[in-house]
């Protein structure tokens, strides 16, 4: 069932209380409005983050006031918190708000998001399959781990592999995921693409690839394949799931995906935030 009939979440993934629990080993902290963000350590400092591997978080209602109030409550010496999407705050020190933003493509009901790609894009769908590319349904938690994790040692990002597979058995549980793998001729995983299907909107949350003269093909296939999907699911939004690298970025938006405001609010009490400077100067740039 899992395999071929994935459903709509009825709420969101990213309030999901088992995600913090088998990602952290900890108990999520849950706010107003059923906000849960998991209790960790980042860089040995007691913090509370948006869960990991989640784009961000989210909650019911505007709370977003009665939000910073509780997590300046809070004894943890440092609070991650990224916000939903389009939602924005302008908190003053000693909180520090990043900008960020997703690439999200619409459609209406009467039609698929299909019809918004540029014709080189659907002509290399149609190169994938001259070549023999194929895209199966795959729950294999290793082959979906190895080739998510060849794509952040790339780009030396660093990944807790042994939480991905705790967290993707977990997801693939659900009926409301598609885990997709590109396979060549040979049979060989060389691309994958595991897509949540949230209410109304299906993510492009997690994805890898094996590079050969194929894996651009391979990418480009699967997220035309999940749109698909998200449409005969009655879904009218796909969301790339953004990104920082300015190349990555500019691939998405060919795809008439737009621009959606994405921010980051960041609480680090003293001492802490001069030791994080140092170890994350990403967080408290």
């Amino acid at each position: 069932m899992h395999l071929n009939d994935p459903t709509p979440h009825n709420g969101s993934w990213f309030m999901d209380r088992e995600w913090c629990r088998l990602t952290t080993g900890n108990e999520p902290w849950e706010g107003p409005n059923g906000i849960l963000l998991s209790a960790s350590r980042i860089k040995g400092i007691p913090a509370l983050i948006t869960a990991p591997w989640a784009l961000h978080s989210e909650w019911q209602g505007e709370a977003i006031d009665a939000v910073k109030l509780a997590l300046e409550k809070q004894d943890r010496a440092l609070v991650v918190l990224d916000l939903p999407l389009d939602a924005s705050c302008s908190w003053l020190s000693p909180w520090l708000v990043q900008e960020g933003h997703t690439r999200i493509l619409n459609w209406s009901s009467e039609e698929s998001g299909l019809k918004r790609w540029p014709k080189h894009r659907l002509k290399q769908v149609k190169k994938a399959m001259t070549r023999g590319i194929v895209i199966e349904s795959s729950h294999d938690v290793n082959e979906m781990v190895q080739l998510h994790q060849m794509a952040r040692h790339r780009k030396s990002i660093a990944s807790d592999e042994e939480g991905l597979k705790r967290l993707l058995e977990h997801v693939f549980k659900s009926p409301h995921q598609s885990s997709l793998v590109a396979r060549d001729a040979t049979g060989n995983a060389i691309a994958n693409a595991i897509i949540l299907h949230n209410h109304g909107r299906s993510i492009y949350a997690f994805g890898g690839q094996k590079r050969s003269s194929n894996s651009a093909l391979a990418t480009v296939y699967l997220l035309h394949r999940a749109m698909e999907i998200a449409a005969e699911i009655g879904q009218t939004s796909f969301d790339f799931g953004g990104s920082r690298d300015s190349g990555v970025d500019s691939f998405y938006a060919e795809f008439g995906a737009q621009k959606v405001r994405r921010q980051r609010a960041i609480l680090c009490r003293k001492p802490q935030s001069w030791w994080l400077r140092l170890l994350r100067p990403d967080l408290m740039a």
